[in-house]
């Protein structure tokens, strides 16, 4: 769910891959008259960069009512409408766009890059840049995934300059969460620009090398999950109290059965029962397609784009504290 308006998101949000990831808000937006940026294939990096970079941000003194200068904040511009965008701190840095983001694409990734998104949020305050490897990686067991790297900083300092990993399973379209995301965040400190370089780096070294996900990957394939271990891990992981009222019972009752339904004969989950891999998966899929929706938008939404809204914000979303998948298989491993 997004705060801001479908005007905002059809224009300043640029999506790639639209044709079988097409964003929760593009059909409302389309239907209120608003032209999107939607790409069959990856977004070209000359029109992230034209959203992003055609224009740049900078500071100016603030005043008092009697023309005396503040001392302890100024304001921050757009170089293009010289609107308002921001009053921070005097000490405060500007990550520039161009720098923190398209630059470090640019940079690091190359022509190779293939953006999956990249967007401006709060009135240009802040931006992103997603991007994914050409194509998707193969792990243990023949399994393939497709790793995505999210840039994003703030101009107000409400984000700090951020690279996070992440990993979509290429056998669904769930965003599998079994590691914590590799990355690396920058305060806006007063010298932080100095440490643009180290940004860099962080990023070559998650485009190019190997990530956590591979080795967690294997370790789940290796821990054996019989029946037995399977049923204490569904009454821990949804459990069902005497004095539950009959609805609650009812509804995880069912919770159960889907997941063991998916767990035993779902394709996406099958080839991978019985170890620790295969539970987590079941569970992924239940949270992905299966669980309860809620729709707080105010605008009239289907199921299928509900759950497209849900998955939109699952990728750009960076996790705090443990991730679902990683306390499903913490309940799994306290049973074993």
């Amino acid at each position: 769910m997004s705060s801001e308006s479908y005007l905002w998101l059809a224009t300043n949000v640029l999506a790639g891959f639209a044709d079988t990831r097409r964003p929760w808000w593009a059909d409302a937006a389309e239907e209120q008259g608003y032209a999107t940026n939607l790409f069959s294939a990856d977004v070209p990096m000359e029109r992230v960069e034209e959203l992003l970079t055609k224009w740049s941000a900078y500071t100016e003194p603030l005043y008092t009512g009697d023309m005396e200068e503040v001392t302890t904040h100024k304001l921050v511009r757009a170089s293009d409408t010289r609107e308002h965008i921001a009053v921070i701190g005097i000490d405060h840095a500007i990550h520039s766009y161009s720098d923190w983001l398209t630059g470090t694409v640019r940079e690091c990734v190359g022509e190779e890059a293939q953006v999956s998104s990249a967007g401006l949020l709060r009135n240009r305050a802040q931006a992103w840049v997603q991007i994914e490897r050409p194509e998707s990686a193969v792990g243990p067991d023949g399994i393939r995934f497709s790793p995505y790297v999210t840039c994003s900083t703030s101009l107000d300092g409400s984000l700090k300059s951020q690279i996070n990993q992440n990993t979509q399973m290429t056998i669904c379209d769930n965003t599998l969460r079994i590691t914590r995301g590799q990355g690396v965040a920058f305060r806006h400190t007063k010298n932080s620009n100095a440490k643009l370089g180290d940004y860099r780096s962080v990023m070559t070294a998650i485009v190019q090398g190997e990530t956590e996900f591979r080795v967690e990957l294997e370790r789940q394939l290796g821990v054996k999950v019989d029946d037995s271990a399977f049923s204490r891990f569904l009454e821990a992981f949804v459990p069902i109290e005497d004095d539950d009222i009959p609805a609650k019972k009812t509804r995880s009752e069912r919770k159960r059965q889907e997941i063991t339904q998916l767990y035993k004969g779902d394709e996406r989950v099958q080839g991978w029962r019985k170890t620790m891999f295969g539970v987590v998966q079941a569970v992924n899929t239940w949270q992905t397609h299966m669980s309860q929706l809620r729709n707080v938008t105010g605008y009239e939404m289907d199921d299928a784009n509900l759950r497209a809204m849900r998955l939109y914000g699952e990728r750009l979303r960076t996790i705090k504290g443990d991730s679902p998948d990683q306390v499903t298989a913490k309940v799994l491993e306290a049973v074993l």
